[in-house]
């Protein structure tokens, strides 16, 4: 019986970390993977975002193209228009992963800045879905992101002046 117990223990001991990281971990871990992707965008820029947080063998952008955009040299040169004030903002607004602890998505707003402030109206708005895969490092990398422009909004705009954006301006 102690055999038994003593094994049971073990095992428990052993799949308490599965156990531990459920999808709530995961949910919490990749909003703050696209948060921390969103943060060095604003210092860096956003080429230097793109670069760092897409999977850089795997990762897509899907721009509006037939073909997406792969590789980091292509991420790079897609952002290299933003630089000196225009900035790039984006901020999750809810987040969803499966049973696992290594894929989930993200989505929210994102805005352009022309004058680096995030705060002030932005010149285009829209909406982006980032889909997170934990790679071979235990890092987390985007796999796809998309996003598309808010129709409803006209620059000068501020908050939430036009069609509900389902973010927290």
């Amino acid at each position: 019986m102690k055999t038994l117990l003593a094994g049971a223990g073990f095992a428990l001991a052993l799949a308490a970390p599965a156990l531990a990281q459920g999808p709530d971990d995961t949910v919490a871990a990749i909003l703050q993977a696209d948060r921390d992707f969103a943060s060095m965008a604003a210092e860096q820029g956003a080429s230097a975002a793109f670069a760092h947080w897409m999977d850089a063998s795997e990762g897509r952008l899907i721009r509006g193209t037939p073909e997406p955009v792969t590789g980091t040299d292509n991420f790079v040169a897609l952002y290299a228009p933003f630089t000196g004030d225009t900035l790039l903002h984006w901020q999750p607004s809810e987040g969803f992963a499966g049973s696992g602890d290594d894929f989930g998505v993200t989505w929210g707003v994102w805005s352009i800045h022309t004058d680096g402030d995030n705060m002030s109206a932005p010149v285009a708005r829209g909406t982006y879905v980032t889909v997170w895969h934990r790679n071979a490092d235990g890092d987390w990398r985007g796999l796809l992101d998309m996003g598309t422009d808010d129709p409803s909004y006209e620059p000068g705009q501020t908050g939430s002046e036009s069609a509900d954006d389902g973010g927290d301006d």
